[in-house]
């Protein structure tokens, strides 16, 4: 059996998580917020059983992208020797890619 991969969220990420939930409740409805949610939960259990299953940025090898639903994606890196996954941050894919910043 496979040993635990632990998850670790930034501080920028979970800012940048629950921006997207207050815009999803300032424009949308709660399914909208429920489904987004659900959503993060199943990649970020897909991460821990195999966190090489979304490639890489094509910017960073080392930061690898899952996207979440048209608009957002989760960025995060990997420390095999750990055996750690860190949530970088979320980014909503219609801004301009060149405002991404992993600090």
């Amino acid at each position: 059996m496979a040993s635990k991969i632990d998850v670790i969220w930034s501080a920028k990420a979970r800012i940048t998580y629950f921006r997207v939930l207050e815009y999803l409740e300032k424009n949308w409805t709660k399914r909208e917020i429920i489904i987004f949610s659900k959503k993060t939960d199943a990649i970020i259990r897909a991460i821990q059983k195999n966190p090489e299953i979304f490639a890489s940025s094509s910017k960073h090898d080392n930061i690898r992208k899952a996207l979440i639903d048209k608009n957002n994606s989760l960025f995060y890196a990997m420390d095999k020797k750990h055996k750690k996954v860190f949530i970088l941050t979320f980014f909503d894919n219609r801004q301009n890619p060149e405002s991404l910043k992993f600090e």
